[in-house]
């Protein structure tokens, strides 16, 4: 695979931080930079399979949830504070 330089300018406190993130991983900057982009550039296919979400966690979705239009969270929130707290 051939690659190509990029520059990006970089804050030079931002450039000291991620200079010591790499040495401490014993990798590159390059490295990094790299295997980000390529992360947020996947294919959407790629992507969802490492963000799966369980059926449990979807069972907590506001789908599954049915509020009325007229409902008022703020006066339903004080009524509950009021009989707990009075």
């Amino acid at each position: 695979m051939s690659t190509i330089t990029m520059n990006l300018p970089i804050e030079v406190e931002v450039a000291k931080r991620i200079r010591k993130y790499a040495s401490h991983r014993k990798t590159s900057v390059s490295s990094i930079a790299e295997n980000f982009f390529a992360f947020i550039t996947a294919t959407p296919t790629v992507k969802a399979k490492e963000t799966d979400i369980s059926p449990l966690v979807k069972s907590f979705s506001i789908d599954n949830v049915n509020i009325p239009a007229d409902f008022d969270y703020k006066t339903e929130l004080t009524g509950a504070r009021n009989e707990k707290y009075l």
